[in-house]
C-alpha cells in the first residue's frame, strides 16, 4: 500500500505513505478531492479505497465513483435507488491485488433495493460490470478481504442474526460465489490476510472477545487469543473486548485494540489502548496509553506501521487527524 485514503464527509484525502514519517504526526495529505454535492455528509460515503497511481473509488449509497488523480469523474457505476423503507445499509468496496477489478459488496437488502444481497465485479478502468452474484444475506455491511492468489473473503455483518462468511473468485469472465462453513463460517469477521498471503487473521462476530490465527487456504486455527490474556493491567473498567479492525503489522505480529468503559456516577467514558501480539513467542504487550476510544478502527498496513484516527472530544462528526506508528523495540 503507498496511498492511504480517508474523508472527513465534503471530500476524500489521499496520503502518500511513501512520503509520510511514522512517528506519530498527524498524516499530510498530498491530494484532495472535493465530493460531489449529492455526497457530502457525515454519512453519506460507505467507503473508499485507492488506487495505486493515487486515484480513488468510493461508494455513497447507491452509487460506485471513480475519480482520478484531479478529482475528475472517470466513471460511475448505479447500484439502483434505494427504497423507501431504507434501513442502515452500508456497500464495501476493495481492490484486487493486480488493481483490475474493483469488487462491491450492495447491501440491497437493507437498502430497500431488493430481496438478495449482491457482490459485484466491476472493471476497475472502466467502470463496466463483469460479474453480479446474488448473496443469501441480509447484511448492514461486509469485510472485504482480497488476496493475492484472486479469491475474495466477504463477511457479511447482519446484526443480531449473526454473520455469512463467502468464498469468491472471478475467472474466466465467470463470478463464482461459495459460502463458508466449519473452522471457517459466518461466527469468525475475517480481518486481514497476512503480508505473504500465508495467514488469515480472525475474530467472533459476537463481542468480538477473541482473535485466531489461520493458515490461508486451508483456514486451520494455528493460534488463538482471548481477550482477557490481552487486556493490560491499566485498561479502566470492566470485562473489556476487541475492536474487529485487527490487523498485521509483519507476518508474525498481529495488531489489536483493546477496548473497554469506566462508568462513574459522573461520567461514562470508552477506552482503548493498542497491543501487538508476537506469534513466534505467543506473547502480547501494549504499545501505548489507554485513551479514549475513536470511532474509527486503526488500520494496520503489514509494514510495521499502523493508522490510528483521534477521537473528537465530543465524540461527535467525524475524526479529522489520522497518525501514522511505528512499532518501537521492546
Amino acid at each position: 500500500m503507498r496511498w492511504y485514503p480517508w474523508t472527513d464527509g465534503d471530500r476524500i484525502a489521499l496520503a502518500d505513505l511513501a512520503l509520510t514519517p511514522a512517528d506519530g504526526s498527524p498524516l499530510a495529505e498530498h491530494a484532495a478531492f472535493p465530493l460531489p454535492a449529492e455526497h457530502r455528509g457525515q454519512d453519506t460515503v460507505d467507503d473508499v479505497v485507492a488506487t495505486d497511481d493515487g486515484e480513488v473509488v468510493y461508494a455513497a449509497r447507491d452509487v460506485v465513483v471513480r475519480l482520478d488523480a484531479t478529482g475528475v469523474a472517470v466513471w460511475s457505476h448505479d447500484l439502483g435507488n434505494s427504497g423507501p423503507q431504507r434501513g442502515f445499509a452500508c456497500s464495501g468496496l476493495v481492490l484486487s491485488h493486480d488493481g483490475a477489478l474493483t469488487w462491491v459488496y450492495a447491501a440491497d437488502a437493507m437498502a430497500d433495493r431488493g430481496d438478495d444481497d449482491r457482490l459485484l465485479a466491476l472493471d476497475s478502468r472502466t467502470g463496466l460490470l463483469l460479474g453480479s452474484a446474488a448473496l443469501d444475506s441480509v447484511g448492514h455491511g461486509a469485510e472485504l478481504l482480497a488476496h493475492a492468489d484472486g479469491s475474495l473473503l466477504v463477511g457479511v455483518a447482519q446484526g443480531q442474526d449473526g454473520g455469512i462468511l463467502y468464498l469468491a473468485r472471478f475467472d474466466d469472465g465467470a463470478l463464482t460465489v461459495l459460502e463458508l462453513t466449519g473452522m471457517l463460517d459466518g461466527d469468525r469477521v475475517p480481518c486481514a490476510f497476512s503480508p505473504d498471503g500465508t495467514r488469515l487473521l480472525t475474530c467472533e462476530y459476537a463481542g468480538p472477545d477473541d482473535v485466531a490465527v489461520h493458515s490461508w487456504p486451508d483456514g486451520a486455527v494455528v493460534a488463538s487469543f482471548a481477550v482477557e490474556d490481552l487486556a493490560p493491567d491499566q485498561l479502566p473498567g470492566e470485562e473489556p473486548l476487541l475492536e474487529y479492525g485487527a490487523g498485521f503489522l509483519g507476518d508474525d505480529q498481529v495488531f489489536v485494540m483493546v477496548k473497554g468503559d469506566d462508568e462513574t456516577e459522573v461520567d461514562f467514558v470508552e477506552w482503548a489502548v493498542p497491543v501487538v501480539i508476537d506469534l513466534v513467542s505467543g506473547t502480547a504487550r501494549a504499545v501505548g496509553e489507554p485513551a479514549p476510544s475513536p470511532r474509527d478502527e486503526p488500520v494496520a498496513l503489514g509494514d510495521g506501521t499502523w493508522i490510528a484516527v483521534d477521537p473528537r472530544p465530543d465524540r461527535s462528526g467525524p475524526a479529522s487527524v489520522r497518525r501514522r506508528f511505528r512499532l518501537s523495540p521492546a
